[in-house]
């Protein structure tokens, strides 16, 4: 694979601040101007797959994928960005005990370059892929609110609202210049075929079959933008002078990112357990990738502290706990198009609902707590402990289909071409299904092991099931030296996961890889109609241990470090 990025940078951003009667005003502009040189070519070289280790001795592969650039001169695509920023906030003291801070923002991203246009990708699926949404203003005001309730620094209220803006990764933009089905083709062929060693000189006449990919934008899309608000309580105690707090925060999304293929259309038949079954537009494209805008998403959480702030004596930290829930329509983890659409699980690829995020963390539980020892001296010595304990992030129950399954392609339940997307239908008994490669009482004993009784007759949704929880503990220790004058010398000693340095079983962190499970494979329809499943390993064996150790998190770790403060 081709992959290189080069990015020259310009920021310039200039705030002036003045004072009238209560209010401290700012008026500001921030500007960033983008130059990118982006080059990714997938297969540039050639991939090979060979059906077995005797094919491959031999050199005959079974699979043959190549990608080259139309043009080899200039195979880089280059564009340019400036996004313009523009602001005044005022901060109001309207009484010596209430301040409230607004104001207003606006970004306007420009793309003075515009991709390729490619009039059969607007005939066949309706698009301009020469269209770049250049211009749209994204307006952000905000409000928020700081109330010293009794005047005297014992009780406050604070909160605030407002819509914040994010920082688009451009390569999603990117991937509009260099995917406009004009400036590369792909080569796919099966059968047997000879292995060629030189990744400079790959065959294109090799007779497999020729496509494009294809990344378009809505004209009218937004990068993405959340409504925001919080509402805190803190209240000092007269215990130590510790601080308790409970906060909520809640998060909209105005605009968030959505992904379409539009060369994929509901073919009116659907799968056995309901879900739609897709057809291609055109077998020229394998798919044509359309990033738009949601307003669905959400996340929220409710936070409770107790705090011993640092102060004469000398002992502080702190308590907290953390509840939270996260719901998206697409992650929006990677770079590609492709991959932003394929790999988000559900049951109809082209209408995504709402499901738990991959990033939520439903519990979380931190203990923080520092000692500084002859705290009076220059030779002063702090031991901190940071302990922490959270429930597991979710995960999803697939299952792919064979690919000789009716009327199934390329391992796709639903026919979209891609596996690893497919959600799990649990059968509401043994007489709704056939079951190979074990037994209904192995796949009922699954269900059971996996918490999924309560979905017979059900598909699963996205991340319904959590992760195992983490629980690892921090040491640390500073030890001050004075040096002559005013320098002075901090040794740091830092055990990472402390308690796994003790007890091996400790401190673990395990999780499933990629996020999902797979307990079965979908074989086609019996002669009475029934959908056969093959039962995989991880459903027939009680032992089968579908987590998988993260080796670096659940090892502990020492640093030994110093600074010099001169």
């Amino acid at each position: 694979t081709y992959n290189s990025l080069d990015t020259d940078i310009i920021e310039i951003t200039d705030d002036f601040t003045f004072f009238t009667g209560d209010h401290e005003i700012t008026v500001g502009t921030h500007n960033e101007f983008y130059s990118f040189k982006n080059l990714f070519i997938q297969n540039g070289f050639g991939t090979y797959e060979f059906a077995d280790l005797d094919a491959y001795y031999a050199g005959v592969a079974s699979q043959y994928d190549y990608t080259y650039a139309n043009d080899p001169d200039n195979p880089a695509d280059e564009f340019s960005n400036y996004q313009l920023g523009f602001y005044a906030g005022d901060t109001w003291r309207t009484r010596s005990n209430l301040t409230l801070i607004y104001g207003l923002r606006v970004d306007i991203p420009f793309f003075p370059d515009k991709p390729g246009y490619n009039p059969l990708a607007e005939d066949l699926f309706g698009v301009n892929t020469s269209d770049i949404p250049s211009g749209n203003m994204l307006w952000s005001p905000r409000i928020g609110f700081n109330w010293d309730i009794g005047g005297d620094g014992t009780k406050q209220l604070r909160g605030g609202a407002g819509i914040f803006t994010g920082r688009t990764p451009y390569v999603w933009i990117s991937n509009n210049y260099g995917r406009t089905g004009l400036t590369q083709t792909t080569i796919r062929a099966f059968g047997d075929i000879p292995f060629n060693p030189d990744p400079n000189n790959q065959p294109t006449d090799i007779g497999g079959a020729s496509t494009q990919e294809i990344n378009a934008v809505d004209p009218d899309f937004e990068f993405p933008q959340t409504w925001r608000i919080n509402l805190a309580y803190d209240h000092r105690l007269p215990l130590w002078n510790m601080v308790a707090s409970a906060e909520v925060l809640y998060a909209q999304s105005v605009n968030e990112i959505d992904y379409k293929n539009l060369n994929l259309v509901d073919s009116g038949e659907n799968v056995f357990d309901g879900r739609p079954f897709y057809e291609e537009i055109s077998d020229e494209f394998s798919g044509a990738y359309y990033l738009t805008n949601t307003s669905k998403g959400d996340a929220t959480n409710v936070i409770l502290k107790l705090e011993k702030p640092y102060g004469d004596f000398p002992l502080w930290g702190s308590i907290s706990y953390t509840w939270g829930e996260a719901n998206v329509v697409n992650e929006g983890t990677s770079s590609r198009a492709v991959s932003n659409w394929r790999y988000m699980e559900t049951t109809d690829p082209n209408n995504m609902g709402l499901s738990a995020s991959d990033f939520q963390v439903e519990h979380r539980a931190v203990i923080n707590l520092n000692y500084e020892f002859s705290r009076n001296t220059r030779w002063s010595t702090i031991v901190s402990l940071f302990w922490n304990r959270q429930s597991g992030k979710p995960y999803s129950h697939l299952m792919n289909a064979d690919r000789d399954a009716t009327p199934v392609y390329y391992s796709s339940l639903n026919g979209d071409f891609y596996d690893y997307n497919d959600l799990l239908y649990v059968p509401a008994g043994p007489d709704e299904v056939e079951i190979t490669n074990g037994t209904w009482e192995d796949f009922e004993a699954y269900l059971d092991r996996a918490g999924l009784s309560g979905y017979l007759g059900k598909v699963v949704p996205r991340n319904s099931l959590n992760q195992p929880w983490v629980t690892q503990t921090d040491l640390a220790i500073r030890q001050n030296i004075p040096l002559p004058g005013k320098n002075s010398l901090q040794v740091s000693f830092d055990i990472f996961n402390f308690w796994n340095l003790i007890d091996d079983e400790s401190g673990l962190v395990r999780y499933v890889n990629y996020g999902n499970v797979t307990p079965v494979t979908y074989m086609g329809q019996n002669d009475a109609g029934l959908p056969m499943y093959e039962l995989r390993s991880l459903a027939r064996y009680d032992d089968y241990d579908i987590f998988t150790f993260n080796d670096l998190r659940s090892r502990w770790r020492m640093r030994l470090g110093v600074r010099w403060s001169f």
